[in-house]
């Protein structure tokens, strides 16, 4: 594999270096071709030169396309010999004719190749994070090709794909599912889905994952059970590509707390991940570990446990310690031992966690607060206050620094220090914090919310045992005189 591709990018420097000694006998097909196979590679830069070549070489030929039809049409006519300077020879105007059809279809083939060029490089540039640039020559892909192919044509629909995923990379979800719903619409009004059912498939898949990563469990799910029936009548139930939408389906049962079904998916899709990567791939590991999560909802802890350990030595071997899915891997079991009140190995996992988090983010990142929230509760479980309390005002402090410090988390955050002070029977200062994190959650969530009810009757539960306090010392002081 490693020859394979050690020889795809020998061959792609030399020819790249092929054409930049020919570029002028070199039209923009080429350079298109040599750009997409760049891509393929994740030779960025190649491909971006390359693009750009074969797009000024494109608009070269549709800015000068009427040039050849005259120089034919001229020689035609002096060909011809006649009468009449009014009459036109009829030699000249078949002549005439056919060259202005052959430049009338250099000129579309020119517009076509512009369209195309200009949805590679909307593709380079979303890979590369330049969101601004890859919406600009995705926009402009599209106008060509609905100029070009119809409005209702598969090359639209590929662009408004890509102009989707664009959106989504941005956080502008409100424009992804017309786009995808449009794209969708067209492959299936053109016929497509006759002619290639895996790319509906593909279609179908790519809008109900969007629309189950935000909660529209209810549309997305049909849409992956379509997209699932199509990718194995066609290909059979244990071809490698039915792995991901095994898991994805697998992964909105889960959501919906359809746990019964999503445990056999989950199940098929690891053994379909490690017969085609094997057993020590990251994939694998993904699926453990969203596994793992289901049987700790089920209460399956032992099960859990051992499968989030597999997950973590994977991610550990192939992925390192630093890297996100390995702390979120962590991040999992430490929960898991600390909801079971094995504080012993949850404190430890959370103490790596924190390591890593902060040297990843920065000490001031709202992950880095999460980890200590997490950790200063492991030890107020455990009435090991002194620890706590640095921890849970450290938290305060960075989601004020990142959030503001009216938004919500803060109010959250006040309140576990709240309630660790009021263990303490420090109730000055547990009052202190309840009446704070209940101003600014009335401020930021109104006072009819569920989250603001909760503090309420927290702080209402203070003052009750405040009150009763207060009778039992007065109690205590006439009995004393009595």
């Amino acid at each position: 594999m490693m020859l394979k591709s050690w020889s795809n990018c020998t061959e792609l420097k030399t020819t790249v270096q092929l054409m930049d000694a020919m570029q002028e006998t070199i039209g923009w097909e080429t350079y298109l071709t040599a750009g997409t196979k760049a891509l393929g590679l994740s030779r960025y830069d190649d491909a971006e030169k390359l693009f750009q070549k074969a797009l000024m070489e494109a608009r070269k030929e549709l800015q000068d396309g009427a040039r050849p039809a005259e120089g034919v049409a001229a020689s035609a006519a002096d060909t011809e010999t006649t009468d009449s300077l009014n009459a036109v020879p009829s030699a000249a105007v078949s002549s005439s004719a056919a060259a202005n059809s052959l430049v009338g279809d250099n000129a579309q083939l020119a517009e076509i190749g512009v369209a195309r060029i200009s949805a590679k490089m909307g593709e380079l540039y979303l890979v590369q994070g330049k969101f601004k640039e890859s919406e600009s020559f995705l926009k402009q892909a599209i106008d060509l090709f609905e100029r070009t192919h119809g409005k209702d044509s598969k090359p639209v629909a590929d662009c408004l794909t890509e102009m989707g995923a664009v959106y989504r990379a941005q956080g502008k979800y409100s424009s992804v599912e017309a786009l995808l719903r449009r794209a969708l619409t067209i492959y299936e009004s053109e016929g497509i889905e006759q002619q290639d059912p895996l790319e509906v498939a593909t279609m179908l898949g790519n809008l109900a994952d969007f629309l189950r990563a935000h909660g529209k469990y209810n549309a997305a799910e049909p849409l992956f059970q379509k997209a699932l029936a199509k990718r194995e009548s066609v290909l059979g139930p244990d071809h490698p590509s039915i792995g991901p939408y095994l898991h994805n389906l697998a992964l909105l049962y889960h959501a919906e707390g359809k746990y019964d079904q999503a445990e056999p998916l989950y199940t098929r899709a690891v053994r379909m991940f490690e017969e085609t990567w094997g057993p020590d791939h990251p994939s694998v590991a993904t699926v453990l570990n969203y596994q793992a999560e289901l049987y700790r909802m089920l209460g399956d802890f032992a099960r859990s446990e051992k499968i989030h350990w597999r997950a973590l030595k994977i991610r550990q071997t192939v992925l390192g310690l630093q890297h996100p899915s390995t702390a979120q891997t962590l991040s999992n079991l430490a929960l898991l031992f600390h909801i079971q009140c094995k504080y012993d190995q949850a404190e430890p996992l959370y103490q790596s966690l924190l390591e890593i988090r902060t040297k990843d983010w920065g000490p001031k990142h709202m992950h880095v607060a999460e980890v200590l929230n997490s950790l200063a509760e492991v030890y107020h479980d455990q009435e090991k206050y002194s620890e706590a309390e640095p921890l849970y005002w450290r938290a305060v402090e960075i989601i004020q620094e990142n959030m503001g410090h009216d938004h919500p988390t803060v109010a959250k955050a006040l309140r576990r220090l709240a309630h660790l002070y009021e263990e303490q029977e420090n109730f000055s200062e547990a009052d202190r914090l309840y009446r704070w994190g209940l101003g600014v959650s009335e401020k930021a969530l109104g006072a009819e919310h569920p989250e603001v009810a909760e503090l309420v009757a927290r702080y209402a539960a203070l003052q009750r045992k405040l009150i009763l306090d207060d009778d039992n010392d007065d109690t205590t002081e006439i009995l004393w005189r009595d």
